[in-house]
């Protein structure tokens, strides 16, 4: 009986070996409370540190402005007498906007083509009567001057009667109308119409620190300059386009000189008196040492970053270039393919140890799946 017995001893003592072994490989794996020397490693995330181009830009902060903008004003008195569009419509140059009562202006012009005839004759009579000086030089001469002033009336009663037909001058989109079909409407009235707003393309004005002028004229001459809109914030995607202006004074109270550069807008995504954050892109760097902005701390001595050294977290100090988006651009301290923490936990410190968490997830794995064949082996 103890013979029969022996082997199924053995068989439990060797499964209870190997789980003993796999829990002490996980547990050795589980990131420790303190992370001291000695302790259990700290499990951290981290990112290699990677070449690729990178812009080099200049960020600001600017407001939407329309390339064109009309205020739509009477140059008639009279009554409104229709409003063919809605308030916010899009509107096409051309497009018909308002009708004032061409009665009075449509009388003027007749009286005025019934003149200039009458007139026309008076000077045709005159003229042989002149010629056999039955009449002085003077009365034919003040009779064709007379034609002369029926022929101006004419025209500005003609331009009269076509200023009572309001039509789009420019291509955009309406704002609020100011008076309604039924109202008066004289030249003198205080509001426009309607204000008409181009939206594409459309201007974004903002301003730089005049330290940066040397530099933006250097890249402008090279090449024109790409502009990019974000939200305020810096978030999202709001277009593209070209500087188109640099104003050629700089503003002594703030120091800052004025740009601004044209969008097309095809989306009309940007609206007239928007603020929008402004990236400033004057070149492109083809070959760039980045690592997650994350990564970077600060200390006494500027900034650094933790690496895994030998199993162990230790410090190196790094110079930031600059930040574009979520990345920083090294400019020395690191080199390629080096594994930065690219999330630094509160309580990793130098020389604690550490283990990244891919590592960590891929040995925690590999433990627990010779553990379980282990035990399938031997059932």
């Amino acid at each position: 009986m103890m013979r029969k017995l022996v082997p199924f001893i053995a068989i439990v003592a060797s499964l209870a070996a190997l789980g003993g072994l796999a829990q002490w490989r996980l547990d050795a794996l589980d990131p420790p409370a303190h992370g001291g020397r000695g302790d259990k490693p700290l499990a951290v995330d981290t990112a290699s540190v990677t070449v690729q181009p990178m812009p080099v830009s200049l960020q600001a902060v600017g407001q939407v402005e329309p390339e064109h903008t009309v205020q739509i004003r009477p140059q008639v008195s009279g009554q409104l007498r229709g409003v063919y569009f809605s308030e916010g419509d899009e509107v096409r140059k051309g497009q018909k906007l308002f009708l004032i009562d061409p009665s009075q202006y449509q009388t003027a012009l007749t009286a005025a083509k019934a003149q200039l005839v009458y007139d026309e004759d008076q000077v045709k009579r005159l003229a042989p009567l002149a010629g056999k000086e039955y009449v002085t030089s003077q009365e034919y001469e003040t009779a064709k001057a007379t034609v002369d002033q029926d022929r101006a009336k004419l025209e500005q009663a003609e331009i009269n009667l076509a200023y009572t037909d309001i039509r789009a001058p420019i291509s955009g989109r309406t704002g609020s109308v100011s008076a309604k079909a039924g109202n008066l409407v004289a030249p003198t009235d205080a509001a426009p119409l309607v204000v008409i707003n181009q939206m594409r393309p459309i201007l974004v004005q903002y301003s730089l620190p005049q330290q940066r002028l040397d530099q933006l004229r250097d890249y402008q001459a090279q090449h024109s300059i790409r502009i990019f809109i974000t939200r305020e914030d810096g978030s999202g995607d709001l277009g593209a386009g070209d500087l188109v202006f640099v104003d050629n004074t700089v503003n002594t109270d703030t120091g800052t000189i004025m740009l601004k550069a044209r969008i097309p807008n095809d989306r009309e995504q940007l609206w007239p008196g928007q603020y929008v954050g402004v990236v400033t892109q004057l070149t492109m760097q083809p070959a760039a040492l980045t690592v997650p902005q994350t990564a970077i701390q600060t200390g006494q001595n500027g900034n650094f970053v933790y690496l895994i050294e030998h199993g162990q977290a230790v410090t190196r100090d790094v110079k930031v270039n600059r930040q574009v988006g979520d990345l920083a651009v090294i400019s020395s301290g690191l080199s390629q393919g080096e594994q930065v923490v690219s999330h630094v936990p509160p309580n990793l410190r130098p020389g604690i140890n550490v283990v990244a968490i891919a590592a960590a997830k891929q040995e925690r794995s590999t433990t627990a799946k010779t553990a379980q064949n282990g035990q399938t082996v031997l059932r």
